[in-house]
């Protein structure tokens, strides 16, 4: 290496160069994708790169480069990629500046900014060579990042099959929802369950909870929603004896109890503005003091949290405070609602027909096809609770016999059928009698708005279609309403 350069020369050359690096990373399309722009620190990382490493060689050096000067080589390359990478940039974002840099020296030279003299008219041999050594490192890492996502799908169908026999379900739907648990399961991430009620949030998060880490210490479960006001914080953090009236001796709350473990806070939309606030700060600072208290008590808790309403919404409405919900919000997992995943409705009825009829101390009965084509029609508003409370009752009317679609449609008190009652005796009358589509179809809006008393919103709801479907479908068969 020559150490005699001429700086001036360089240094005189030093701002076109960064002033043209700066334009081509700005232009280039294929530059434009990277982070090179966006880190500040790219200006005076450049200035660095020219110093460090494009005044050290002589081009002639770099023809024909001895053991020596590859060795000189390979210690500054080291050297500025972990200058680099100390400062932000990935390996890619690496090559990208080296690319960078070689394009714009040779726009340069064509415009004869910089000239025979300058001290990088010919370093292009040796960002060639630097270019090379960083594409084989982003080459490896790549082969590094492919490797690890081969083993986390082998890992994520193993735990696939793992929650399939934990939970019930093998619908395309469910299966998401394992693949998104196995990724919680090794790590304390907090996670925030959203469905609609009855889709078993509840049993997902104890489902995370057995197969985490955390799985021998305590699962405690506080439902937002159900307790009044003036309860919940005591619930939540604990009080002191005489810390108010009726106080009368101290009281554990869920995050001490759930201290090494797991707390659920269920319905969490519905948690008070002001415990919104002290919840936060338990969050921030895992730290809880009882009511009444004069110390802080340390915790280590993992949080689920579950909704069944937008927080996002809430947080536009003013009633959840937008710093829990992305306090809550770090791994989200949708829970599909029961009309979603159709295809579980027969295991999910299975189930609960062997284990309500184990509790009455029944045999399990057969449910017929035609009970099964009922409950995959329904459109579930109350989701799996609803379809878990049909078959208890089916199973106390049945008496032993099987179910049907009757006996599943059976309200008891009530006179009037279910809409899905009224249209199940055309579909099952003799095989050798063939109805129009149309003429169901039309029967079927006709009871809906019968039995909904012309609500268009209900109905539509109810036939699970959208209200302008409903008004072309009405006008189409000449359906008439009062509205």
């Amino acid at each position: 290496m020559k150490k005699d350069k001429s700086l001036n020369i360089y240094h005189s050359d030093e701002d076109h160069v960064i002033s043209a690096l700066m334009n081509e990373l700005s232009t280039n399309p294929q530059l434009q994708s990277s982070n090179l722009l966006k880190n500040e620190n790219t200006k005076q990382f450049s200035k660095q790169f020219l110093n460090q490493v494009m005044t050290q060689f002589d081009s002639n050096q770099l023809s024909t480069p001895s053991k020596q000067v590859m060795e000189s080589i390979l210690s500054l390359w080291h050297l500025l990629t972990k200058d680099l990478m100390q400062g932000g940039f990935s390996t890619k974002d690496t090559a990208m500046l080296i690319y960078a840099f070689k394009t714009s020296i040779q726009n340069l030279k064509s415009n004869q900014t910089l000239t025979e003299t300058s001290p990088l008219f010919n370093c292009e041999p040796l960002l060639d060579l630097l270019g090379i050594l960083t594409f084989e490192m982003y080459s490896l890492e790549n082969e590094r990042l492919i490797s690890r996502k081969n083993e986390q799908i082998n890992y994520l169908q193993k735990q696939e099959s793992k929650f399939s026999s934990e939970l019930i379900g093998n619908s395309a739907a469910m299966k998401n929802v394992y693949k998104a648990i196995g990724l919680v399961l090794d790590n304390d991430l907090t996670v925030l369950l959203e469905g609609e009620s009855g889709t078993g949030k509840d049993l997902i998060a104890t489902t995370i909870h057995k197969n985490s880490k955390r799985n021998t210490k305590p699962f405690v479960t506080i439902n937002c929603g159900a307790i009044p006001k003036d309860l919940i914080e005591s619930e939540l953090f604990g009080h002191e004896k005489g810390a108010f009236t009726g106080a009368t001796e101290k009281r554990i709350g869920k995050f001490e109890l759930a201290d090494g473990g797991t707390l659920f806070l269920d319905e969490i939309g519905e948690l008070p503005l002001d415990l919104q606030v002290k919840l936060l700060r338990v969050l921030q600072n895992k730290q809880i003091e009882r009511i009444g208290g004069d110390r802080s008590i340390s915790i280590n808790v993992r949080i689920i949290a579950a909704t069944n309403q937008s927080l996002k919404k809430k947080v536009d409405n003013k009633t959840f405070r937008l710093d829990l919900y992305y306090r809550l919000n770090i791994f989200p997992i949708f829970i599909p609602p029961l009309r979603q995943r159709k295809e579980d409705i027969q295991k999910l009825t299975e189930f609960f027909i062997n284990k309500y009829a184990k509790e009455l101390s029944i045999t399990p009965p057969e449910i017929s096809h035609d009970a099964l084509l009922y409950l995959e029609n329904q459109s579930w508003e109350g989701n799996i609770r609803e379809l878990e409370n049909i078959i208890q009752r089916s199973l106390v009317l049945a008496q032993g016999n099987p179910i049907t679609s009757n006996i599943l449609s059976i309200l008891p008190g009530q006179a009037e059928p279910s809409l899905t009652e009224k249209q199940v005796p055309m579909l099952n009358e003799p095989k050798d009698i063939i109805h129009p589509l149309h003429s169901l179809e039309k029967q079927a809006i006709e009871n809906a708005l019968t039995i909904k008393k012309g609500n268009i919103f209900q109905v539509a709801k109810a036939l699970d279609i959208s209200r302008t479907t409903l008004y072309n479908k009405m006008k189409k068969y000449g359906i008439k309403f009062d509205s």
